[in-house]
């Protein structure tokens, strides 16, 4: 949502209006993301990629024909160690276990070297049923959809098991179960340990499911043990010093259906080098799969309450010691590679400048005191003055975090709101311990 200058006035006085309530629903900008449907294919040529990926998604939902094949790939979906049991694609399909379904599309697409050879045009894939009920209802019978998509902003294709295109609500999942195949956002070489989680809704044993993270009785924490200290985990009566999130609510997480859960993300973006103020860079990464075990954290909707690290203290006194502006705290629905923000297009930048020019301030500054308060900082111009050069992204921006009295906001337990431009977010409690 993008204001004018003469807008302004009129959005900070609703805000002043709103300050204490409950998230103001006037200020939240639903995505207007029309309806798609395999009519969109014709609007726009297909890449020889998404090309491929169609041929690979007709074979998928012919192959569903079969019971042989539907009840192997349930029972390997179900086995897969991830929260929505996804599978590498190309991996499985080389795995005995994807035998059944390989075999089937092989018959059904001259055999398995021209699989393969359809497979290798396209980026890594992975293959899930996204939308959780179905996940946890669907017992393997027949009359399952397949669809696909590259990047977000392409179409979805989509088709049944005569191998027919299906038109789909890009809004809404249908009724009939479907699987979706699109390029990976899963870290597969980082599985949820057996010992600290659980399938659920698995209709005992003859549904997939969805594996989670054991909780702790009585408390909303991640019982993560010592593979995940710091990551949502209480960790004990002591705890590094540094920068946490203790709590998130995110409003819109643009996360289509098709797409499944999230990957919220939230990335530190500061200047590396005194002589260059004005590059920066991520300076820390937290979520799912961050590399820094502390970092470690799961959201997976709306609400999310725990403990991970955001910048530890090493890192602030690194920082602190060079830079008086402060950093951006930036939230992210991740479409990429874990951790990694893709240089493709230039849409933050102006959203940035939008909050800064409604509300003055959206850097955190933490001053060089034994307590290391965290303060509103000013918009750290110099920073944002080359932006277009590297603050370049393909991954969905949820936000940036502002010091919520300064906007004019009083959430009681928050410390931050997350705002998208001037369009209301979320929430968020960041605090230095």
């Amino acid at each position: 949502m993008r204001h004018t200058h003469g807008e302004r006035a009129l959005f900070l006085a609703l805000v002043a209006v709103l300050a204490g309530c409950a998230e103001p629903a006037s200020q939240i900008t639903a995505p207007s993301a029309p309806s798609a449907s395999v009519a969109d294919i014709s609007a726009t040529p297909p890449t020889e990629e998404r090309a491929a990926l169609s041929s690979i998604a007709r074979l998928v939902a012919e192959a569903m024909d079969n019971e042989p094949a539907r009840q192997h790939l349930k029972r390997d979906m179900r086995a897969a160690p991830f929260r929505e049991h996804k599978l590498d694609l190309s991996s499985y399909l080389t795995s005995k276990d994807g035998r059944a379904l390989l075999d089937r599309m092989a018959a059904l697409g001259g055999g398995e070297q021209s699989v393969f050879a359809t497979l290798a045009k396209i980026r890594r894939l992975e293959l899930y049923m996204p939308v959780a009920p179905q996940r946890e209802n669907w017992t393997g019978k027949a009359d399952v959809l397949v669809v696909s998509q590259l990047d977000e902003s392409e179409p979805i294709v989509s088709f049944d098991e005569t191998g027919s295109s299906v038109a789909l609500d890009r809004k809404a999942p249908p009724s009939q179960p479907v699987l979706s195949i699109v390029p990976v956002e899963t870290n597969f070489s980082r599985p949820m340990p057996a010992a600290t989680s659980r399938n659920a809704r698995d209709q005992n044993g003859e549904a997939i499911g969805t594996l989670e993270p054991l909780v702790a009785k009585g408390s909303n924490m991640v019982a993560c043990g010592e593979t995940c200290s710091g990551g949502g985990s209480s960790g004990g009566s002591t705890i590094p010093s540094g920068l946490y999130l203790e709590f998130s609510r995110i409003i819109d997480a643009k996360e289509p259906w098709f797409r499944g859960d999230p990957e919220i993300e939230v990335h530190i973006h500061g200047p590396t080098s005194v002589g260059s103020p004005q590059y920066g860079e991520d300076l820390s990464c937290s979520g799912e799969h961050s590399y820094d075990y502390r970092k470690v954290f799961d959201q997976n909707g709306a609400f999310w309450e725990g403990r991970v690290m955001l910048l530890s203290a090493e890192e602030t006194q690194a920082y602190v010691s060079k830079f008086t502006e402060g950093f951006h705290v930036f939230f992210w629905e991740d479409d990429n590679e874990p951790c990694i923000l893709k240089l493709d297009n230039n849409t933050l930048l102006n959203l940035v400048h939008a909050a800064s020019g409604a509300f003055s301030t959206v850097a955190i500054k933490l001053l060089p005191k034994a307590s290391w308060p965290l303060v509103a900082g000013a918009f750290v111009a110099t920073l944002f003055s080359n932006a277009g050069s590297w603050m370049l992204t393909n991954d969905d921006f949820l936000g940036i975090a502002i010091d919520q009295s300064a906007a004019g906001y009083a959430y009681p337990g928050n410390t931050h709101v997350i705002m998208d431009g001037t369009t209301f977010n979320g929430r968020a409690t960041i605090v230095y311990r």
